[in-house]
């Protein structure tokens, strides 16, 4: 008998259909070993090693107690638990408490008969990069828990914990809350001209961009000196100064990632990303999509012929490429999984799931089909109007319009991969609307047309009409969950697996609270932030930092660097700020081993030479 383990008991019911009788499956139910939840550090630094003391979790001793009996009793155990490096860690800690035997790694991105299949005719060893990788995350997540938050017991009982990646989350939250707090908003003017060429309607809008020769990028703030300028504009000429027509292509977004796909979600499902990741879980475990948790957007080949089927059944010929599209991976460490998320079996529809499921399903189904379909195509034309053409000229130089206004059109020439998913399918817009992302301020709309009449420069033009509308400057919005976890994953912070884990912590620990789906800081928060950049500084609570100690996680992943010596140096460099910060003695220093505390320490991995 070959025994298969495996995290989740949902896997096992599906798996052991796949497999012969010579396979016996069975279920982890996720991590059995951790560093205790209570009492002391639990990790000890001596001479260069890092000594993590893990023992088995209370609810995993039944399971461990089941897997021991059947391997026992096996010819070989296969351990098939998820394919990233907490999956790798978590098939480490199964064999550490398993016993002295050789043990054979299964990694399929996909539970579906052809996938569990391939990977159990093809075993590996134990990645122990992978391993030594996230140990290092969970012992430097152990150390900024155990060396930092009891400093924050000067604030108070309430203030709970910090984090190694939540208070960097925390404190962009809270330093939005101050920009917005400190803004002063300005009252100013856009002044909308309706213009026609004589004879030739329909009229158009155009918005004064320019004022002298110089960009109005000082608004127009007082009322009667816009009123003036508006008394004095209607008497003047007008007419075309340029008029550019250009085509603009449309490429559809890439296939899902975690962090994408918890963006979109949030945006266009209003599904939190903690019910995004349950519901990617349940979506992985049933077999309906690929491995959820990745920085990549690469396709496997078969994967690209599966979309490139389902247009040219579904669409036209001209929807489909001449070649498969491929999307170059942003991460430079993409090694969670070897291709984005997208479905197993595109074949069967977006309409495969109900519920819950079945939205995100569709979601993604769409997001992966779009991602191969011909890029969209629009007609963009800039018209620009002077205003007074030859009333003011500057020293030395040719006659110049006094005022510039500009019309901007757009016509959709082909839709392209919009047909599949609308104008804005993306993690940044809801569908069939034109918002900005949510971080970013919205601009003024005025002057901007669906399309323009055919003009040539120099073409004369009546004013039909002039007016000033009051705008008011605006603070920058708060964030989101979404365009939080965007902006974590755009400045390397954390890993997008756990963004889930962060949003939560930083809204139940009382830091941030959520009204209409924005983030606000409370007063906790912000006195929480304030303690940790004072004392903390240019460690883990700052960006820069958090995202170069990021980079050395990641290069241990790889093989580049020793886990042992980026965790201690780390540690150190954190002690010695929460001393200073009220800590009292010195909780990395090796204690005596005590009883049922796990293996010792020393059988935790060292990393191997890069390859």
């Amino acid at each position: 008998m070959k025994l298969v383990i495996v995290e989740s008991p949902t896997k096992v019911r599906k798996i052991k259909d796949f497999l012969g009788a010579d396979f016996r499956v069975a279920a982890s139910f996720g991590h059995v070993r951790d560093l205790p939840a209570k009492g002391d550090l639990a990790v000890a630094f001596a001479d260069g090693r890092v000594k993590p003391a893990y023992e088995t979790i209370e609810r995993s001793s039944r399971a461990v107690s089941e897997l021991s009996s059947l391997a026992a009793k096996a010819s070989e155990v296969l351990l098939a638990t998820d394919p990233d490096r907490e999956g790798e860690a978590i098939a480490w800690h199964v064999s550490q408490l398993l016993g002295n035997r050789t043990y054979k790694r299964v990694v399929f991105h996909a539970v579906t008969k052809a996938e569990v299949q391939k990977a159990v005719a093809n075993p590996r060893d134990l990645d122990l990069r992978l391993v030594n990788a996230q140990q290092a995350r969970r012992v430097l997540d152990r150390v900024v828990g155990w060396l930092v938050s009891p400093t924050l017991r000067r604030l108070g009982k309430e203030a709970r914990s910090a984090g190694r990646v939540q208070s960097v989350a925390l404190r962009l939250v809270a330093e939005r809350e101050a920009e917005i707090s400190k803004f002063n908003t300005v009252d100013y003017f856009i002044l909308s001209a309706k213009l026609e060429r004589p004879g030739s309607p329909p009229a158009f809008t155009a918005k004064l961009v320019a004022w002298r020769a110089q960009p109005l990028a000082q608004r127009l703030t007082d009322p009667a000196v816009a009123q003036k300028t508006v008394e004095w504009c209607k008497r003047q000429a007008w007419k075309v100064q340029s008029c550019d027509r250009r085509e603009s292509v449309r490429n559809a977004p890439p296939p899902f990632t975690t962090a994408t796909v918890q963006q979109a979600s949030s945006v266009r499902l209003g599904f939190n990303p903690d019910v995004t990741m349950k519901l990617l879980q349940g979506l992985f475990e049933n077999g309906h999509i690929t491995y959820h948790r990745t920085d990549s957007t690469a396709l496997a080949p078969e994967a690209l012929d599966a979309a490139r089927a389902v247009i040219s059944k579904d669409f036209p010929p001209e929807y489909l490429p001449k070649a498969p599209i491929l999307h170059a991976t942003k991460s430079a460490n993409a090694q969670e999984a070897h291709e984005a998320i997208r479905p197993t079996h595109p074949e069967k529809g977006p309409d495969l799931l109900a519920g819950d499921e079945g939205k995100l399903y569709k979601l993604i189904w769409q997001r992966f089909i779009a991602c191969q379909m011909a890029p969209g195509k629009d007609e963009i034309t800039t018209i620009d109007v002077a205003c007074a053409p030859g009333g003011w000229i500057p020293k030395g130089k040719d006659p110049v319009p006094v005022g510039v206004f500009q019309a901007k059109g757009k016509v959709l020439v082909f839709d392209g991969w919009r047909r599949l998913t609308g104008e804005d399918a993306t993690e940044e817009a809801k569908p069939k609307d034109k918002k900005k992302p949510e971080e970013e301020s919205p601009e003024d709309d005025e002057g901007t047309d669906a399309q323009l009449p055919m003009l040539q420069p120099g073409d004369a033009l009546s004013l039909v009409d002039l007016a000033g509308a009051k705008r008011s400057t605006k603070p920058p919005p708060r964030y989101t969950q979404a365009s939080l976890i965007k902006k974590l994953e755009r400045d390397g912070i954390g890993r997008p697996s756990t963004y889930a884990a962060i949003m939560r912590v930083i809204l139940e620990r009382g830091y941030v609270e959520e009204k209409k789906r924005k983030l606000h800081a409370t007063t906790l928060g912000l006195k929480v932030t304030d303690f940790l950049v004072r004392h903390f500084k240019g460690n883990f609570i700052d960006i820069d930092y958090t995202a170069r100690l990021e980079d050395d996680l990641d290069r241990i992943s790889r093989g580049e660097a020793e886990w042992e010596a980026v965790v201690t140096d780390a540690s150190l460099a954190i002690l010695r700020l929460a001393q200073r910060a009220g800590l009292r003695g010195n909780p990395l220093l090796p204690k005596p081993p005590q009883a049922g505390a796990g293996p010792a320490p020393d059988s935790a991995p060292k990393a191997p030479p890069a390859d």
